[in-house]
């Protein structure tokens, strides 16, 4: 698409026009393009005059006072007549000045629906105004789309209302119009709806249409994505032609701006609070109406939430990660090669590594110290620690080796206790060593939690170690508590275990917290 902002969309699903005086043309036979909003007045060409002499038709007058012309709304249902009696449907001189590229680049896009809003006001108006309205310029636009690409349906609405009345308009909005927009949604699986695209062009529309359609789409940027379509008109608006004619100009180029990028500065910050607490879910959600720019923070916001609700090894083995957002041409323009090759080269070893998935779940201890959850850091502590325990146990026998002994009706799984104690006598260490001390603490901590529903605060994580003899800098952040529960890990772990500098996880939220603290910086 050839847009000033640059927007690349991967789909379009409809369009909305608001369909104004001077969107619509007429091909002549000697080429002239002659506009039917333009009526000599403001530096436009008196075309209107020379469309009627076209038709052989003298141009007359709304009201025997003969005081208001006939205008666009009369000269477009001529037309429109012309086209369907005398052409017999052929809709072919029509030209669409403001929106033949943005139809022709969604139509390339997948687009299935026009919507063309018109105005149509009552006889209670004032034909001054009446005389204005774009009913039939609609009807000649839908001849020339639906002409020019075929299966792409056509919907015109003219609703009878003031085009001044804010009210009903947003109540035919409401009520019928955007409904009949989205029409395409229902039925449609979670993950297909919510990339459901709807384009508004609102160029051509009187001021309270163009507000009432512009409220509306930021209402609906949580329910799809919502784009703006604004055409540029073209310099000059019309060119001289031979015989002193002068032909109108037709728009080529055109922004694409996403509604949601209004929300973008505020919301931003509240998706970079989310991610710094963990809280994946809730970044998703705020990032979900701004996909058309941040697709890659979307998708990576819902595979890192895998691995706060514990399904790390879900993460791990989901296909779309390895060969849809690793391979993606988004993600190429956001990091580097050198990253994305390493998380590649991450994510096959630890599909095959017990102790390294196992190792992940590192990272859901920090992120519950950030969150002051001191509990849920606690539990994924002793968590994470019987994991470890558990994986060398079974590498290392120690059943065979009289380590750890299982009774007979418990069955063939060690306890978390077994595990403790059989790698303290592994280790040599007796029951008045500071470490066989510390390992009973945190066993018995660990049981009230889970047993008694209790919790626990920073200082009594401290005090498991501190009591037990271990130097503890005291101090009122987490940082020491994450030291002291890393530290116990990485000595329980087995020597030919590579320990990473970095988790996976830990390298993806960094990089998407960096990603959305630059977009900051940029706005």
């Amino acid at each position: 698409m050839q847009t000033s902002t640059q927007l690349e969309l991967n789909r379009v699903d409809t369009l909305i026009i608001s369909v104004g005086t001077r969107q619509v043309g007429w091909r002549s036979h000697n080429g002239v393009v002659r506009c039917f909003g333009a009526d000599g007045d403001r530096g436009h060409p008196g075309h209107i005059n020379e469309l009627y002499r076209e038709l052989g038709i003298d141009r007359g007058f709304y009201e025997d006072n003969q005081r208001y012309l006939w205008s666009v709304r009369d000269l477009g249902q001529r037309y429109w007549e012309h086209c369907r009696e005398w052409l017999g449907d052929d809709f072919s001189a029509v030209e669409l000045l403001l929106d033949d590229k943005i139809i022709a680049d969604c139509v390339a896009k997948g687009l299935k629906q026009v919507i063309l809003w018109a105005t149509d006001q009552p006889e209670t108006v004032a034909w001054n105004y009446r005389r204005a309205d774009t009913l039939w310029l609609a009807e000649l636009m839908k001849g020339k789309i639906e002409a020019t690409w075929k299966g792409v349906k056509v919907d015109v609405l003219h609703p009878v209302v003031n085009a001044n009345n804010r009210e009903a308009i947003r109540q035919e909005l409401e009520g019928f119009i955007l409904p009949l927009a989205l029409e395409g949604m229902k039925g449609m699986p979670a993950d297909e709806a919510e990339q459901f695209v709807l384009v508004i062009e609102n160029k051509g529309a009187v001021p309270a249409i163009a507000e009432g359609l512009e409220i509306c789409a930021a209402a609906l940027v949580r329910q799809c994505q919502v784009i703006n379509a604004t055409p540029i008109e073209p310099q000059p608006l019309y060119r001289e032609v031979a015989d002193g004619n002068s032909s109108a100009c037709t728009a080529q180029i055109y922004d694409f701006m996403p509604v949601s990028e209004y929300f973008w500065p505020l919301e931003r910050l509240r998706v970079i609070s989310a991610w710094e607490r963990g809280d994946f879910l809730e970044a998703q959600l705020w990032l979900k109406a701004h996909q058309s720019r941040h697709k890659v923070l979307y998708q990576l916001a819902g595979y890192l939430s895998l691995s706060t609700n514990w399904e790390i090894a879900k993460f791990l083995q989901d296909k779309n990660f390895e060969t849809g957002w690793l391979r993606s041409k988004a993600l190429n323009g956001l990091a580097t090669g050198e990253e994305i090759n390493g998380w590649r080269d991450r994510l096959l070893f630890l599909r095959k590594d017990e102790f390294a998935q196992g190792w992940e779940s590192v990272f859901l201890i920090e992120l519950a110290l950030r969150r002051e959850n001191y509990t849920g850091a606690f539990v994924q502590f002793a968590q994470t620690l019987e994991r470890l325990l558990y994986l060398r146990c079974q590498q290392e026998d120690w059943l065979s080796k009289g380590w750890v002994r299982i009774e007979s009706d418990r069955g063939s799984d060690p306890s978390f206790s077994q595990l403790m104690y059989g790698w303290l006598t592994m280790e040599n260490y007796t029951k008045s060593d500071n470490f066989w001390q510390l390992f009973t603490a945190i066993r018995v901590r660990r049981n009230d939690i889970i047993h008694k529903a209790e919790a626990v605060t920073l200082g009594q994580l401290r005090s498991l170690w501190a009591d037990k003899g271990f130097p503890v800098k005291i101090n009122s952040d987490s940082g020491e508590i994450l030291k002291l529960m890393m530290d116990l890990l990485k000595g329980v772990c087995r020597s030919s275990w590579k320990i990473p500098n970095k988790t996976l996880l830990r390298s993806l939220y960094d990089w998407g917290l960096k990603v959305l603290s630059d977009e900051s910086a940029k706005s």
